[in-house]
């Protein structure tokens, strides 16, 4: 088992590549699979893993406490990879084919929880939290919540990727969700989110416009600008040695989607610090106040299509969030884009 889960690992790492050569999320996952299945069979010939070995698995991820869902997506996976090994003749196609009988945990049948679901985030909340996050996280949160992007498509926003031609701006994201199926990502951005863009939009368009690097840098400016005593040069050649000496990674030219949702996630608790203090600074929200839920970046999407739906329809909800059915033809093209349109000019 052990030798077909690394050569798996080793195509994996070739094969779920976006078009800029990254790896996609998909191979972390296979990661954390196989290396479940190594822990518990590692030593097993590979033609011996049968239904009853993979439910061992899943008991496995089951115990941990993982979610029925994800636990059906990690299950897939391994059948996935036997699939991969048996068109390469490394395991007997029937082994594949009796993994393929064990079926799916069904809700409410199976002692694994079920997720959760995603509910879109309150706009009161989002406007208590905004005072606690960087400027940069800040504007993610607004533009986010008037486009209904992605997390993933707001952290690789570019003015590149940007159609300003016409009074609402056109974002096509170069990668997104859908775009290994060939499914075409347009998002329309009105004028409210156009403002937030403007205000600090970067020199050279292939540059991110949200950057943690940029973000560190302001912060460090901003503390020296309110530095009381001076900066001796001593104290200067210290810090310069203690930084070459600090291994930590550098920020990177962009958000990555778990860098966003943890930045809202400290925003947050920032928020519920300061309600619950006695002795509340000026400008802050005052003493005793009930503390607010922990959001993340995904329940803003949730909130603008909730949002459309009330205000347009079910149909311009799945046109805007880009929740076309892999069988609609190119007929229905321009009305989709007219009616994304005219939600931009509406919501902002």
């Amino acid at each position: 088992m052990a030798e077909i889960l690394l050569a798996f690992l080793c195509h994996a790492q070739e094969h779920y590549r976006r078009p800029d050569g990254t790896a996609t999320s998909e191979v972390l996952e296979f990661k954390i699979i196989s290396r479940t299945v190594r822990e518990l069979f590692g030593r097993t010939p590979a033609a011996e893993f049968g239904p009853k070995a993979l439910a061992a698995v899943r008991h496995q991820m089951t115990n941990i406490g993982l979610c029925r869902r994800v636990i059906n997506k990690r299950v897939g996976r391994v059948k996935l990879i036997f699939r991969w090994a048996a068109a390469r003749e490394l395991v007997p196609v029937t082994v594949y084919q009796s993994l393929a009988t064990l079926a799916g945990l069904q809700k409410g049948r199976t002692a694994a929880r079920d997720p959760v679901p995603i509910g879109p985030v309150d706009d009161a909340d989002v406007e208590a939290t905004l005072p606690y996050l960087r400027p940069e996280v800040a504007a993610m949160v607004r533009v986010q919540r008037l486009t209904g992007m992605r997390p993933g498509e707001v952290c690789r926003l570019r003015s590149a990727d940007i159609d300003r031609s016409g009074p609402v701006w056109l974002f096509t994201p170069a990668e997104h969700k859908m775009a290994h199926r060939g499914r075409p990502r347009v998002i329309a951005v009105g004028p409210t989110a156009q403002v937030i863009l403007s205000r600090d939009w970067p020199a050279d368009p292939h540059v991110y416009c949200f950057s943690p690097r940029r973000a560190v840098e302001a912060m460090h400016a901003e503390r020296l600008a309110k530095r009381k005593t001076p900066r001796h040069a001593s104290c200067v050649r210290r810090y310069d040695a203690e930084r070459v000496q600090d291994r930590r990674r550098s920020p990177g030219s962009r958000y990555t989607t778990t860098g966003y949702r943890h930045a809202v996630a400290r925003g947050v608790r920032r928020t519920n610090a300061d309600r619950a203090r006695h002795d509340v600074p000026d400008g802050h929200h005052g003493p005793n106040l009930p503390p607010i839920p922990h959001w993340h970046p995904n329940q803003l999407r949730h909130a603008h299509a909730t949002e459309v739906r009330r205000r347009f329809g079910l149909e311009s909800a799945q046109v805007v969030l880009g929740h076309t059915r892999a069988d609609v033809t190119q007929v229905y093209a321009e009305r989709d884009a007219a009616l994304a349109l005219r939600v931009a000019i509406e919501i902002g």
